[in-house]
């Protein structure tokens, strides 16, 4: 069961996102696509997602089912692997129309957070650089509309 219980990994556990954000100077931003990001519901997410995050333009990047917004990049990957049953924390987050969406947080320091939804299929993860504020309060509720399309199957219990 999700609880209320706040992660801070050491900075290994941030190096693959700190990799992605170096490529970031030029050409289109390398993401790594998750595993199921082929998935149909990545395609209809993606066309659905906000033109700007917390102000911020989106940017072109490389891999499928991936999207970024913004230097340093606020970055999305659909087809992520779904987060079960967890104690870390999970937040409800409500969007603009009211569309409510779980998200567990994965990793959280001083460089930013990295959320994942809960009880989605495909599974959407977010990396949002420190320099944002809260990714619940930031970034969370402008991609919330296009995340709260996909297949719900489980909520967060608080």
């Amino acid at each position: 069961m999700p609880g209320r219980q706040r992660l801070r990994p050491g900075p290994a556990a941030l190096a693959p996102a700190a990799a992605l954000l170096l490529g970031a100077c030029s050409g289109p931003l390398a993401v790594e696509a998750g595993p199921d990001a082929a998935a149909p519901a990545c395609d209809d997410l993606l066309a659905a997602l906000p033109r700007t995050v917390a102000g911020e333009p989106a940017r072109q990047t490389t891999g499928a089912g991936t999207a970024a917004w913004g230097d340093p990049a606020v970055l999305l990957r659909c087809g992520v692997e779904p987060t079960g049953p967890t104690a870390a924390e999970c937040v409800t987050v409500t969007g603009p129309q009211g569309e409510q969406v779980d998200w567990v947080l994965l990793a959280s320091s001083d460089a930013g957070a990295i959320l994942t939804t809960y009880g989605r299929r495909p599974a959407v993860e977010v990396e949002v650089p420190a320099t944002y504020g809260p990714a619940t309060l930031s970034v969370l509720p402008e991609v919330g509309p296009a995340v709260a399309g996909l297949p719900s199957e489980a909520v967060c219990l608080g």
